[in-house]
Order: structure tokens, then C-alpha cells, then sequence
């Protein structure tokens, strides 16, 4: 199974937008299933800083792969290898999504939609 079809089951499962997201990725950054769960828990729908929590989830996992995530803010910019990967991981996703705010794309599409296209996102990023 890859990333994305994981991080669809683990939506439709009940998690939030940014649990499938960064559960997806459990196995590659080193967390188990239940640290994610408690560390995204926040993060979904529109909680961090009004942006999707499926943006903000592909945040934690660029910090986990490429940076240094902080314990406090997983999910905060640095200006580190990941900070540049995040910056990509916005515009690509504005520019697939038409937003990052959760309250401007929640109507528009179903959240799993979202979660989709920033999973397509992050494993374009990822590759380069």
C-alpha cells in the first residue's frame, strides 16, 4: 500500500486531515501510530494558523525528513533544508487546491480530496 491510499484509509477511519497525513509516514519519520495520532491532533481542521491540517501535516513530515522538527511546533518553518521544502509544499498546494485556508476549501471538495492532493504534493517533493 502506498502513502496516499494509507493516508485516504486512515481519513476515512476517523482520523483528522493531518493524523492521515502524517500517519501515512509513521514507519519513514520513526513515530508510532499512536504518537501521531497525539502529536497531529491539533493540527486538523484549520486549527494551525487557519491552514488545512492536511497542509500542515505534509509540514511535519518535511521537518521529520529533511529538518529538525521542534517539539513544540512540528510543524513551524525553519529556516533549514525543510524550511525551503515547506515554502514548495504552499505554492503547489494553492495552486492545486485554490487555497490553504480550511475555512476558504471546506464546500468546495470533500476534506478527502485535500488530503489526496497534499499527499500527491508531498511525494512530488519529496522525489526532486
Amino acid at each position: 500500500m502506498n502513502h496516499q491510499e494509507q493516508a485516504r484509509i486512515y481519513f476515512q477511519a476517523g482520523r483528522n486531515c493531518c493524523q492521515a497525513v502524517v500517519g501515512a509516514y509513521c514507519k519513514e519519520i520513526g513515530v508510532d501510530q499512536e504518537e501521531v495520532d497525539a502529536l497531529a491532533s491539533n493540527y486538523g481542521g484549520g486549527n494551525y494558523q487557519g491552514l488545512c491540517g492536511a497542509l500542515a501535516g505534509t509540514y511535519m513530515v518535511a521537518n521529520y525528513l529533511k529538518g529538525s522538527p521542534d517539539v513544540d511546533d512540528p510543524a513551524r518553518c525553519k529556516d533549514d533544508e525543510a524550511g525551503k521544502l515547506l515554502v514548495e509544499l504552499t505554492q503547489d498546494f494553492e495552486r492545486e487546491c485554490g487555497s490553504l485556508y480550511c475555512t476558504q476549501l471546506l464546500g468546495k471538495k470533500p476534506c478527502v480530496d485535500y488530503v489526496q492532493a497534499a499527499m500527491e504534493i508531498l511525494a512530488d517533493n519529496l522525489a526532486e
